[in-house]
């Protein structure tokens, strides 16, 4: 049986094609990456047990993967989540939508029996012996392991603001964080959101969409400031001010104001923004504490390899909390591809984990934006098209060098993201179809996909 995978929320779909729609995230057919055959080769190591912290993409695809490679090995996957792996990227349109916390799992309970993964939910690790080889859980339980893959994800990264523990001011990482979000949106008026970036555009679209007045603070100069360059980011702006969304660039957030409940907001400036809901979101840290306490090698990060091992031979760390070559990816589609890395290396079939070419999807009131790869020019020899339709419901830039795309920013384009992405990683000419781009007709592009 042939497996594809949604690469917007990781769904695993078998059958001959792709599904028309992805049951989870409702992707469309051309957002399915052909993942594997189940005919793959199996593992011939002798490994007893394979213990996996964090039950997020990484640490789920990595059980799944073991799994596929191994029929013998006894798999325990230990969080301290109260849910299964969920759509982690979908968080920030539930808590403005009615769906309920099933429809944005990626498998069914009844998957992990099937595959034999026994999932510990709301049992964190609290230790790990490296020198032991065993793991210690919050309810006192010790398991010796074979091999160890930590996958324990990232937290929200809150600034020091004084105010930020009344009631009605959240961030949002887990499940549990966006069902209180939900909760509390039901009986607010106006919103605010800290930071500028994909999921603060996202939760406010979401917000907005059931009513509530919203207005997003960013410190820099513009929205998405790692994906999009000025002339995109003000595009962006523009259509959702269009829809009601208010914008305070280049401000932050000194104080929040209330009594035992949120009330307003006060801007460096002084300006005070009447809100009974805020949602910090200025990005991530890694956990890496445990890791840390075990003298695993951790920088922002848990250091590894091209295997994805640390400085623990039977160690490795996959997703978030992985830190290769100096970088934390920190998006959906590298913790699927590094949890697949890891577990094969566990398995002792040796794979090389070379990156993940960056891509970004962003779906609000109607508009896709897409970004994949570098979004300015680096080198003298670069090059660059850019597009904007008259109407300016489109813009469109690619960033090539020697004919090979290095890099896209798109607005108003839908469904091409994941072929951008392929044409990248695949180092594909596009000396052809460069005069159709430079007069904005991107279909092209996905002619060129039916190629590959």
């Amino acid at each position: 049986m042939i497996k594809w995978r949604c690469k917007i929320c990781g769904y695993i779909h078998e059958g001959d094609s792709p599904p028309d729609k992805c049951p989870v995230c409702g992707a469309g057919p051309e957002d399915f990456k052909l993942l594997e055959h189940t005919q793959t080769p199996q593992s011939k190591l002798a490994i007893a047990r394979i213990i996996i912290i964090g039950n997020g993409a990484a640490g789920v695809e990595a059980a799944r993967t073991i799994r596929e490679h191994n029929k013998s090995v006894e798999i325990l996957i230990f969080t301290e989540e109260s849910y299964h792996l969920y759509s982690r990227i979908h968080l920030s349109r539930f808590i403005g939508n009615q769906s309920n916390e099933t429809d944005i799992q990626i498998y069914p309970t009844s998957w992990y029996d099937e595959q034999k993964i026994k999932v510990f939910l709301d049992t964190p690790v609290i230790s790990i012996s490296p020198q032991d080889n065993e793991i210690r859980d919050s309810k006192g339980s010790t398991y010796k392991y074979n091999k160890l893959i930590i996958a324990t994800g990232a937290s929200p990264f809150i600034p020091s603001i004084e105010g930020s523990s009344l009631k009605g001011v959240f961030s949002l990482r887990n499940l549990t964080d966006a069902i209180k979000i939900r909760e509390k949106a039901k009986n607010s008026h106006s919103a605010v959101i800290v930071g500028g970036g994909i999921l603060g555009i996202e939760a406010a679209s979401s917000l907005k969409s059931i009513g509530l007045k919203v207005s997003i603070i960013e410190t820099a100069h513009h929205l998405m400031l790692k994906q999009l360059d000025q002339d995109a980011s003000m595009l962006l702006q523009s259509i959702l001010e269009d829809k009601g969304i208010n914008f305070y660039l280049n401000h932050r957030v000194v104080k929040f104001l209330g009594v035992d409940h949120l009330e307003s907001t006060v801007l460096d400036t002084g300006e005070e923004i009447k809100a009974d809901l805020a949602l910090i979101s200025t990005g991530i840290s890694s956990n890496i504490s445990l890791a840390q306490d075990a003298d695993i090698n951790v920088n922002r990060g848990i250091i590894v390899n091209e295997h994805l091992q640390s400085n623990f031979p039977n160690i490795y760390a996959a997703g978030d909390v992985s830190e290769f070559q100096g970088t934390i990816m920190g998006i959906w589609p590298s913790a699927v591809d590094q949890g697949i890395v890891a577990a094969k290396n566990a398995l002792g079939i040796k794979t090389k984990y070379t990156g993940t070419v960056p891509l970004h999807i962003l779906k609000v009131s109607g508009l896709e934006l897409t970004t994949v790869g570098q979004k300015y020019k680096k080198n003298s020899t670069d090059e660059e098209i850019k597009y904007t339709s008259k109407q300016k419901e489109q813009y469109l830039k690619l960033i090539y060098n020697r004919n090979i795309i290095l890099g896209v920013i798109l607005i108003g384009v839908a469904s091409i993201g994941f072929g951008l992405e392929k044409l990248i990683k695949n180092k594909t000419p596009i000396t052809e179809i460069i005069p159709h781009l430079e007069k904005g007709n991107w279909d092209i592009v996905k002619k060129k996909m039916k190629q590959m």
